[in-house]
């Protein structure tokens, strides 16, 4: 018996565990922190150990903690003739516009074609409202830029499409704010909206206002408390969550509303696109905008299309080329950002970075960019 024993046991090897699978938990979670989002992508695919904590909430907590993340530009685009808009992340190593599912993983529903309002968070988009169908939408959905799903959230309690939203910190917890896009149907009682996210569940909020409706073209939350808007006559409010009412800004009016979109805040500056490829900007005290200096090459760009931000300093410009019986292209340029004084005036300068083609098929006839912003990851 013994030995056959020692013969059974003879030909058994112990199976060596070696690198990251042989770390504790605790140190090896420490190590994933210092990898890139790409380096991470990568390693999921060695187990389920790796692939489990490389999603955990634990995991990317401590990469915001430790300034671990990196800019990553995300996008929605409807490119004609499909019948539902796809995201997309900017892939910085390739430079170009990867999709983020093939589209009959992407979406549990149909999404809206236009009229949505967008949200980010730390961890993903909330794309909110919309048309469907030519009407009005309460649907709600939450792309996860971590492990890019969609899911489906709460919807709202009156469909709204042309809201504007902002993610504002209320007390100690942060909810999404949405206002208007209600239609004829808006008063004072449902024409702002309101998201817990730990009830995960949304409230009517009554609040007074100079006039209804008040239809927000441009909306930006300025601090913990008070969000900045502008409606489709040029007429400036401020809300405060704290008082639940909008208050005009003593009669001050933009001029040319319709001409500026894609309003961004950064550093206490306003920045816009304007007509003729024209990146614009202006501070919070002064109405006239102004031109950013260094950028005219841009304005040989006539289909300027989105304008987001990029990092800290820099700004993302998307633009579209070639004619629909062309291939399509569309266009990303990487913007720095610096302001100077120039003489008496203080001017704000562009300096391109970066700029190229990011996406191109011959088998579409045009697009619509629906969202374009950027996440640290």
């Amino acid at each position: 018996m013994k030995g056959r024993s020692a013969i059974r046991g003879c030909g058994r090897k112990k199976k060596k565990v070696c690198g990251l699978v042989s770390l504790p938990d605790d140190v090896f979670v420490d190590c994933q922190v210092q990898l890139s989002r790409l380096d991470l992508v990568a390693i999921t695919m060695v187990s389920r150990r790796h692939r489990y904590i490389a999603g955990s909430r634990k995991l990317w907590t401590m990469r915001y903690q430790m300034d671990s993340v990196e800019p990553y530009v995300y996008v929605l685009m409807h490119m004609y003739p499909d019948p539902s808009p796809r995201w997309f992340v900017f892939h910085p190593v390739q430079r170009r516009l990867k999709r983020v599912h093939p589209p009959s993983l992407l979406c549990p529903a149909p999404a809206p074609l236009e009229g949505s309002c967008f949200v980010t968070t730390e961890s993903g988009i909330y794309t909110i409202g919309g048309l469907m169908d030519g009407k009005p939408t309460s649907q709600v959905t939450f792309l996860n830029c971590i492990d890019h799903k969609v899911c489906r959230v709460a919807p709202m309690n009156v469909a709204r499409s042309g809201a504007s939203a902002s993610l504002i910190e209320d007390g100690k917890k942060k909810k999404i704010y949405v206002f208007g896009g209600c239609w004829d149907m808006a008063d004072s009682s449902n024409w702002v909206e309101v998201y817990d996210f730990e009830t995960r569940t949304w409230d009517l909020l009554s609040v007074s206002t100079p006039k209804m409706p008040l239809r927000i073209k441009e909306s930006m939350a300025m601090d913990e408390k008070h969000v900045y808007a502008v409606d489709e006559d040029g007429e400036i409010f401020f809300f405060s969550t704290s008082e639940c009412r909008f208050w005009a800004a003593g009669g001050a009016k933009e001029s040319d509303p319709d001409n500026k979109n894609d309003w961004r805040l950064f550093d206490q500056t306003f920045f816009c696109r304007g007509v003729g490829g024209r990146i614009l900007w202006r501070s919070l005290t002064e109405l006239g905008w102004k031109e950013v200096k260094g950028l005219e090459e841009l304005q040989q760009q006539q289909h300027i299309i989105k304008i987001c931000a990029f990092s800290g300093d820099r700004m993302a410009i998307f633009w579209s080329q070639g004619p629909a019986y062309q291939t399509l292209e569309l266009w990303f340029a990487e913007v720095s950002l610096t302001d100077r004084w120039q003489g008496e005036e203080w001017e704000v300068w562009g300096s391109i970075e970066w700029s190229g083609a990011v996406f191109s098929d011959s088998s579409y006839t045009g697009l619509n960019l629906l969202f374009a912003d950027s996440f640290y990851l």
